[in-house]
């Protein structure tokens, strides 16, 4: 399935994805909005070297341990990660995404800090920072 594009996976009670996952290697669009069961993913989301467009707005993933992840997929242009509760901190390593235009964290109501790389991001058209009410170290001014 390497020429699919386009993937989404919205509101729907998946739990995991499976590592296959990173065989897509044409995939362009991943969307896993609003999959409330949805809890990890898997390492070989990294392998998506294609990627150009992420979302998972609404999910309840624990992203604390996948920036690493989310890191690897060097040639993102659009990163959403709205309502999503479990982000307390958005991770330094998002400033090495040197394709990034759009970056959305609206409503992550526990994002209590953003890392100063985020300045990095030198082709950022795009920053959706709303309704979070306890940010407290916002780089950007």
């Amino acid at each position: 399935m390497g020429s699919l594009h386009f993937l989404y996976i919205s509101e729907n009670a998946i739990k995991e994805l499976p590592y296959s996952i990173g065989h897509l290697i044409g995939l362009q669009f991943l969307g896993l909005e609003n999959c409330k069961y949805l809890k990890s993913l898997p390492g070989s989301i990294c392998g998506l070297k294609s990627l150009l467009q992420f979302f998972v707005d609404g999910s309840n993933l624990d992203l604390e341990g996948y920036w690493e992840i989310i890191e690897g997929l060097e040639h993102l242009i659009q990163l959403s990660l709205g309502g999503m509760a479990a982000i307390t901190e958005v991770s330094s390593s998002i400033g090495r995404l040197k394709d990034l235009q759009i970056l959305r964290l609206s409503n992550c109501e526990n994002l209590v800090t953003l890392p100063n790389s985020i300045g990095n991001l030198t082709t950022l058209e795009a920053f959706v920072f709303v309704t979070v009410q306890s940010s407290r170290n916002c780089p950007i001014a």
